[in-house]
């Protein structure tokens, strides 16, 4: 193995570590699984400086102006939910996942959704455990597809993708291509859920301005485009964890757009519900990204998305 990849597969987010991981969420013992994401977290939140910044700079949005000991310790509760949310994932997606107390708000939402035979798309944001949801989506007894991107560490792509496939789950990956909402639209004419989140990493084409805790800000509209071109139904989901293997999956929404302007008005609304849900419990907003960034970067909003292309509308 060259260096280089020596030095990835060693680093704090390459294979190794995320192997032992698995190990300790899987195989480890229940006081450990208990008590060790507090103080992982704490040791994480004292040695990531860039991180522990930026989460502080998002909790400041949303919760205002604190003492500098109250501001670090809202952001280390950002730290502390983000490793029981890694670390009940990592056991729900390992070989010998324990059984989870899930409660399914507005699940008959979802079921009358389905049965109209086009498929649902899935919505969600970096709140909760996105991962643990995803199990309890499964409920609604079709196949689901979750889109995202690869991983930015190529050690652990193949070890990623076999954990979140395990359970017969499908992964679509992302690209920057002509024909990447094809297997999205295939899935949808199959009657499957897809599941997609609406904030974007950075610029992109594709995203649109709304305001978000007073602050004018980017999300995706790409969920609620592809559900217009399929003419599917789309909602949106957030998991909000509430004990030890404990969540609720909340339907935040049920939209079924079939112009530009209902597809915008949805996203608006989706976006509406997530602020609430932010808003009532900040600690679980799990994004370690600069939501504002003092000097944004120009996005330019693609006039055709790439979904619109494979479709050839």
């Amino acid at each position: 193995m060259p260096d280089s990849r020596w030095r990835a597969a060693l680093r704090f987010d390459g294979a190794w570590w995320r192997k032992f991981a698995e190990l300790g969420c899987v195989y480890g013992p229940e006081w450990w699984k208990r008590a060790s994401p507090p103080v992982i977290a704490a040791i994480i939140f004292a040695i990531a400086k860039g991180n522990r910044g930026r989460v502080m700079r998002n909790q400041a949005a949303v919760l205002g102006p604190r003492s500098r000991w109250r501001t670090g310790w809202d952001a280390y509760g950002v730290f502390r939910e983000f490793a029981r949310s890694l670390t009940e994932a990592m056991e729900q997606w390992g070989p010998r996942p324990k059984a989870l107390d899930l409660d399914v708000v507005g699940q008959d939402i979802c079921e009358a959704a389905l049965r109209a035979g086009r498929g649902l798309v899935v919505v969600t944001g970096h709140f909760g455990s996105w991962e643990v949801g995803a199990r309890g989506i499964t409920r609604l007894g079709r196949p689901l597809n979750m889109v995202m991107g690869f991983e930015p560490n190529p050690t652990v792509r193949g070890f990623v993708h076999e954990m979140r496939t395990r359970h017969g789950f499908r992964v679509i990956y992302s690209a920057q291509s002509h024909f990447t909402g094809l297997p999205i639209l295939h899935a949808l004419r199959r009657n499957e859920v897809v599941g997609l989140q609406i904030e974007p990493w950075g610029p992109m084409p594709g995203t649109h301005e709304l305001p978000f805790f007073g602050r004018p800000t980017r999300f995706q509209l790409g969920p609620f485009e592809i559900a217009r071109i399929a003419k599917a139904p789309i909602v949106a989901v957030f998991a909000l964890r509430t004990g030890i293997r404990r969540y609720q999956l909340q339907v935040a929404g049920h939209w079924e757009p079939r112009t530009r302007a209902e597809a915008t008005a949805a996203l608006g609304e989706a976006v509406s519900a997530y602020e609430g849900l932010v808003r009532a419990h900040p600690s679980q907003w799990l994004l370690f990204e600069d939501v504002w960034p003092e000097q944004p970067a120009p996005v330019t909003i693609a006039a055709r998305s790439s979904l619109r292309r494979a479709a050839g509308s």
